[in-house]
């Protein structure tokens, strides 16, 4: 109650101190010189003024003519206002109260035994179906077999497994828990890809290695165990596509890659309308600060990102500048738009083949305009369009040595109609064509663009 009361008199006393009328200071001289050297600082830093709504400029307008004790009192009542928001150790829980005591601790992430098993079998992927040539059946990712173990992986040598992660706890946007039962029973994800010319099903060996496992209350938990998981299936030469989830699961993919790979093996293609690096959030891991985090913990260097179609209002300067500042590419929606995604898609391999060899590809549904995908967690206006993302996605995976695809934020709840589950599942399969056409060593796939540049470009002599 005491907090509550100080945030109160604190921005109460700042705005009376804004609106005050009887002005005891000539117009046109600074308002902030007579404050201390510690006020003055605090006032010029643009983060601070940020907080409250203001700029330089507002912040003068607001204090033109005030006598100096009214100018002090308003910068005193302002750092007041900072200083109890912050953490105070003795006052606030540094940790999210938990009972260790509880008889099934981990009873959700404890993997059944094999001998647990009803019916033995030998270990590899398995079908669901019952009919040779049937079209349903029980939904699986790409229509695939199912694996539950490593062993069935490394048995059915399997090169592509799809996992869903159903988590949507840390965003406080809905429904992204829901997205890998959606996306198994949508189209989209079988048969050839015209384009690209290749059907990925008749190129790869694919697994749907069904859910993890996740503490729907507590991020926190439930991360750690799919980064072990995620890991596994990478260490047995799989390529894991992960269906979220909100964007807290890049997180542990990414590591999981690390872990498997390398500290600096490990390149990070983002497609997102937001960047993931809020630096203020309250948790440590929340879909706001995912990228943040990977960098933060030294995952991750500025250098081995690149954000594409980042766009909307999130995409605020300051955070740009910090994420090029340490190396990270930006390659927003405006230049899609612009240039063209065949330009953006050179600029993004040629600053890959500068980099890691290992890359990992996050794309949050975000990116697309909400036209193409109404069902996502964050949606913003004037993303990418479809046309603009499948031929990317599948030239990037393609073109480059993909160990891991990650699409998140899908919330199927949002839409009532097919379009956005459909076109997540679009997205998945152009880069699976990607990755079949670089197994057959086709590693610039054709699209509908691109012949139609060569069919009307004049031919050379």
């Amino acid at each position: 109650m005491a907090r509550a009361a100080l945030l109160v008199r604190g921005a109460t006393l700042a705005l009376a101190l804004a609106t005050l009328s009887v002005p005891a200071m000539a117009q046109g001289s600074d308002p902030l010189a007579s404050l201390s050297s510690e006020k003055k600082v605090f006032l010029s830093d643009p983060a601070v003024l940020a907080r409250f709504g203001l700029t330089d400029e507002k912040l003068q307008v607001a204090l033109a003519g005030r006598s100096a004790a009214d100018v002090d009192a308003y910068a005193s009542a302002l750092m007041a206002v900072v200083e109890d928001s912050k953490y105070r150790a003795g006052r606030d829980p540094a940790e999210i109260a938990l009972n260790p005591q509880a008889r099934g601790w981990n009873a959700s992430t404890t993997v059944r035994p094999k001998l647990f098993d009803k019916r033995q079998r030998d270990d590899g992927p398995f079908s669901l179906k019952r009919y040779l040539f049937q079209r349903g059946a029980v939904p699986t990712f790409a229509d695939a077999p199912v694996a539950l173990r490593k062993e069935d992986l490394v048995a059915g040598k399997v090169e592509v497994a799809f996992v869903g992660v159903p988590l949507d706890f840390s965003s406080g946007w809905r429904d992204s828990k829901h997205a890998p039962m959606a996306l198994r029973g949508m189209d989209g994800l079988v048969g050839a890809d015209a384009d690209g010319g290749v059907d990925p099903g008749l190129v790869l060996s694919i697994a749907d290695y069904g859910d993890l496992a996740i503490d729907p209350m507590a991020p926190e938990r439930g991360l750690p165990h799919v980064r072990t998981m995620i890991a596994e299936m990478a260490s047995v030469g799989v390529v894991p596509f992960i269906v979220g989830g909100d964007h807290a699961v890049m997180f542990a993919d990414v590591a999981a890659m690390v872990d498997t790979y390398g500290v600096g093996k490990v390149a990070l293609v983002q497609f997102d309308a937001h960047a993931g690096a809020e630096l203020n959030g309250d948790h440590l891991i929340s879909d706001t600060q995912t990228l943040t985090r990977l960098m933060q913990q030294n995952l991750l260097r500025g250098s081995d990102v690149t954000l594409v179609g980042l766009h909307g209002r999130d995409a605020d300067p300051a955070t740009q500048k910090r994420l090029t500042d340490s190396g990270a590419r930006i390659l927003p929606t405006a230049a899609i738009q612009e240039r063209g995604w065949q330009a953006v898609t050179k600029d993004i391999l040629a600053g890959l083949k500068q980099g890691p060899e290992h890359v990992f590809i996050s794309f949050d549904m975000s990116v697309l305009d909400p036209g193409d995908a109404p069902a996502s967690g964050r949606p913003v206006p004037g993303g990418i369009t479809m046309r603009e993302a499948i031929p990317m996605v599948r030239q990037l995976c393609a073109q480059t040595r993909v160990v891991g695809f990650d699409l998140l934020d899908a919330a199927p709840i949002l839409d009532p109609t097919y379009v956005s589950r459909m076109s997540a599942n679009y997205i998945l399969h152009a880069c699976l064509s990607g990755i079949a056409l670089r197994k057959k060593g086709a590693a610039a796939p054709v699209s509908a663009e691109q012949k139609d540049a060569e069919q009307t470009s004049p031919k050379k002599s």
